[in-house]
């Protein structure tokens, strides 16, 4: 009988520590999927903070290259006016001065912080546009103020003009490509 009342204690604490035992594993494992949710939620969570990141740092550039487009084009029509004011008359007047003046300030400003945002891959093509536009400029602030031999000049800015237009339209598409919506741009149009 010794025998019996052992062997039932025997499963009755077997029983008990697979129960017990069952119920540690089923804790733990409720656990793991929980830690394992909680992660994938947090992983979730933070893609979709980088997707919103890249989302409003596209648009930025997209601001951003969309004024530095304008006020580039403003600025050369700006000079090219002057250009066209000096081969007629030797001279502009002030509401062309006063017009170049405001275009150019907007276009050095949208030009320097257009560096804060722009892509590797753009600054370049913006520094040489740059480039072609500040050398414009200084030569119709010397035509203007007669500082220079005229006739030499105004081939040079015509010419300088005329390049001009190759610069924008290289960086416009630079710009185009850097944002995904042109893949490749075949001849540049004016």
């Amino acid at each position: 009988m010794m025998g019996a009342a052992l062997l039932a204690l025997a499963a009755a604490v077997i029983g008990g520590g697979v129960s017990l035992a069952s119920v540690l594993l089923t804790q733990r494992s409720a656990e793991r999927g929980w830690t394992r949710e909680h992660e994938r939620i947090e992983r979730h969570r933070e893609e979709d903070r980088i997707r919103e990141r890249d989302s409003r740092l596209l648009e930025e550039r997209r601001a951003a290259y969309t004024r530095l487009n304008a006020t580039a084009r403003a600025a050369r029509d700006a000079l090219a006016g002057c250009m066209h004011d000096l081969r007629r008359g030797g001279s502009f007047d002030e509401a062309r001065r006063a017009e170049l003046e405001e275009r150019w300030s907007a276009y050095v400003v949208q030009h320097a912080e257009s560096h804060m945002i722009v892509s590797d891959a753009v600054l370049p093509v913006a520094g040489a546009a740059n480039g072609s536009l500040r050398k414009i400029y200084g030569l119709v602030q010397r035509l203007d103020s007669g500082q220079s031999d005229r006739e030499e000049e105004l081939q040079e800015l015509s010419r300088r003009v005329d390049d001009l237009w190759d610069r924008l339209t290289a960086l416009r598409d630079e710009m185009r490509r850097d944002l995904g919506i042109t893949a490749c741009v075949e001849t540049p149009s004016r």
